[in-house]
């Protein structure tokens, strides 16, 4: 076996990339913008990500998925000493560790319990614990906050012990699959609906081709705790539908999700549909090439700053 210590002060932007679940073109940025990006040696223009490099990313992503703006992330991230743990771990039932990012200092001791439980239960495939855990967390606060600070913790340290191991795609399948069912119950279609009162709804959907839409069910759900008409239109639609469905139903605002860097090409969203009053656009997640996004497009780094984004405030 060879020395892990070694290995990870050697990581290429690729394999951090892997490791985040973001788009290379993300990690360029934060470098670029921010100085937060690799300092190891390397050819000519291939620097490497030291272990303390790969703590700093690890530290600006979980502050971005908080809500932190991403110059406070960014001086956070480089404030990062070089021997802190990148996150906390929860353990699974063979004893291995799981890594979230839900460090303790960042939220307050209940939440770090919830995702531990939640993490734990999981990994066990306990699917009344899990549904137990979501709900608690739901109830805890309100869609967003839970969604922040313990459902993506939880589905990130999972997805990157996929990613790490190959192994438990049933985890990830099983824990998407409560939260999906307990976002829905939380606030179901029928809760709020285009057209009562005369209100404009806000349109969700993914982007083409894009197939990971539990955020929008997030998003939607927390909207319609704020009290907004919203229509969920999941995942892969197409740019034409999107734009026939702003015009048919008047929608005020549209918010799309891109996962993978493959479903990340802004180009078409400057060709949506011209409203008065002027259409409000904003997108989230990790496939976006940031420095191509239209002017008029705002980018939100969670539930809640999406909220803000499409100007919803919640009713809690």
């Amino acid at each position: 076996m060879g020395d892990t210590a070694g290995e990870e002060a050697e990581l290429g932007t690729d394999a951090v990339a892997r490791r985040l679940g973001v788009a290379v073109s993300t990690l360029d940025t934060w470098d670029r913008r921010y100085g937060v990006g690799p300092t190891g040696g390397g050819p000519a223009g291939d620097r490497r990500y030291t272990s303390a490099d790969v703590a700093r990313v690890e530290t600006m992503q979980r502050l971005l998925l908080a809500g932190t703006q991403p110059a406070d992330a960014a001086v956070a991230a480089l404030d990062t000493p070089s021997d802190e743990p990148a996150a906390p771990h929860a353990h699974d039932a063979d004893g291995d560790r799981i890594p979230l990012d839900a460090p303790a200092a960042e939220h307050d001791a209940s939440r770090a319990e919830q995702v531990r439980e939640l993490a734990r239960a999981a990994m066990a495939l306990d699917e009344l614990a899990m549904t137990d855990a979501v709900r608690s967390a739901l109830r805890h606060g309100g869609v967003a906050a839970a969604w922040d600070q313990v459902l993506v913790p939880v589905l990130v340290g999972i997805g990157r012990k996929h990613a790490a191991t190959g192994r438990y795609v049933e985890v990830e399948h099983l824990l998407s699959a409560v939260v999906s069912r307990s976002l829905v119950a939380v606030a179901p279609p029928e809760a709020v609906f285009p057209g009562r009162q005369g209100r404009r709804p806000v349109l969700l959907a993914c982007a083409p081709e894009e197939q990971h839409s539990l955020p929008l069910l997030a998003l939607a759900a927390a909207l319609a705790e704020a009290g907004a008409a919203r229509l969920m239109l999941g995942a892969r639609v197409p740019a034409p539908a999107l734009a026939a469905a702003i015009e048919r139903a008047a929608a005020h605002s549209v918010f799309v999700w891109s996962q993978t860097s493959e479903t990340g090409d802004p180009s078409w969203l400057a060709d949506l549909p011209v409203t008065r009053p002027a259409l409000r656009i904003v997108v989230g997640g990790p496939g976006w090439d940031g420095e191509r996004l239209p002017p008029e497009v705002t980018f939100a780094t969670s539930v809640s700053t999406a909220l803000d984004a499409l100007r919803v405030i919640p009713q809690l």
